[in-house]
């Protein structure tokens, strides 16, 4: 009797083998579940931003018409941009047709007729170029196309220009040209006019 059984479990087993090796099953092949892309693109209408800094202070606030967000390159980008860098700082505001927000980079990327504006003493520092670079991080704007700089009847021409915010320094560099008239203070303006 024993005999049998044993017969008949290894006929058994012998037909098993068969049989898995006739229908093959695909719990070899597993199949991962997958998880929904989160990337997505998306556009806002009335778009208006402040950016902080690790301590808190705004570093940027930007604002326009409408921002489109592209997922596969991560850039936001934004029409007819007004922006104003460091409001409580260095106060550099302005507009442009464009700006592009590189999240990856912590940089924003200004194109077309933009423009650039400072209030100081002597009076409104007014810039214009068609493309602008504001690092964050490297705390500059930058301009490597040519550049135009007018302020109170002076005006400065260059190839490229850049700004460090921490130091309120306009560097101009290639081709520099431009005309300059100082401001003349109340005793100055008096001796030019024949009072002596």
């Amino acid at each position: 009797m024993t005999r049998r059984i044993v017969l008949a479990a290894c006929l058994a087993l012998v037909l098993v083998f068969v049989v898995r090796w006739q229908f093959p099953d695909d719990r070899s092949v597993r199949v991962a579940p997958t998880l929904p892309d989160t990337r997505f693109d998306y556009s806002l209408i009335d778009f208006q931003a402040r950016f902080r800094a690790a301590d808190g202070r705004v570093e940027l606030l930007v604002s326009g018409p409408r921002l489109e967000h592209d997922s596969a390159t991560r850039v936001a980008t934004l029409f007819e941009p007004d922006f104003h860098i460091e409001p409580d700082g260095v106060n550099w505001s302005g507009r442009a047709d464009r700006a592009e927000l590189l999240r990856d980079a912590d940089e924003m990327v200004l194109a077309g007729n933009v423009v650039l504006e400072h209030p100081a003493p002597a009076g409104m520092v007014r810039i214009t170029t068609d493309r602008l670079h504001h690092h964050a991080g490297a705390r500059t704007i930058q301009s490597l196309s040519p550049v135009e700089m007018h302020q109170a009847g002076s005006f400065v021409q260059a190839g490229s220009m850049l700004i460090r915010l921490d130091d309120d320094i306009v560097e101009f560099s290639d081709h520099v040209q431009g005309e300059l008239h100082p401001d003349r203070s109340g005793a100055d303006a008096g001796r030019d006019h024949g009072q002596r």
